[in-house]
């Protein structure tokens, strides 16, 4: 099975720092095959025959005891990374909106959850007030559309305080890592 890793708070700040090289090489000595990182915050394309949650257990292991880090590892099929872009909820009018008021950075970003949110979270959720801010939850997914900064959002940062496993991800990364799991396709299409 092909398999996206999205490890949380990799290099960003003081602690999880790694290099990409040595993250492949922990993978790879975990019994990981083609391993393939994505810039430096933690993204790792992989083979295995593991189910999800043993992929899962198995990379927060490796980097535990390989290089002291004890991060949260977001894990997904290939396909549901496919999924994931596919559903897009915003149109590309909302988007080019959303990025043309924003003027401190990008403006559409999906929070990757470890579970699908629970009924007390989501409630919690629905009386933030969002300005001009807007999320659509989608399963283990929540698709943010935001006119400011993530760093400014009331948004984000209740989704923060709620979902403190999650990992966050901008489009860009996403359509990235997409791209890179599927070389051969028409990623144009699947994007």
């Amino acid at each position: 099975m092909r398999y996206l890793a999205l490890l949380r708070g990799i290099n960003v700040g003081t602690s999880g720092r790694i290099r990409m090289d040595m993250l492949k090489r922990l993978l790879e000595d975990a019994g990981f095959c083609e391993v393939v990182t994505y810039i430096q915050s933690g993204n790792v394309l992989f083979e295995s025959d593991l189910v999800e949650d043993s992929a899962r257990a198995t990379i927060e292991s490796a980097l535990q005891e390989g290089a002291s880090i004890t991060t949260t590892a977001i894990v997904r099929t290939t396909e549901e990374l496919s999924q994931i872009i596919r559903d897009c909820p915003f149109s590309a009018q909302e988007i080019a909106h959303a990025q043309a008021v924003n003027t401190e950075g990008e403006s559409l970003y999906v929070c990757l959850l470890p579970k699908i949110l629970d009924e007390r979270a989501f409630d919690s959720l629905s009386s933030v007030e969002l300005g001009s801010d807007a999320h659509v939850i989608c399963g283990r997914e929540i698709y943010l559309l935001l006119s400011q900064s993530i760093r400014n959002s009331k948004l984000a940062i209740r989704l923060q305080k709620l979902v403190p496993g999650m990992t966050v991800r901008n489009w860009n990364t996403m359509a990235q890592l997409c791209a890179l799991a599927f070389p051969s396709k028409d990623t144009e299409r699947i994007i």
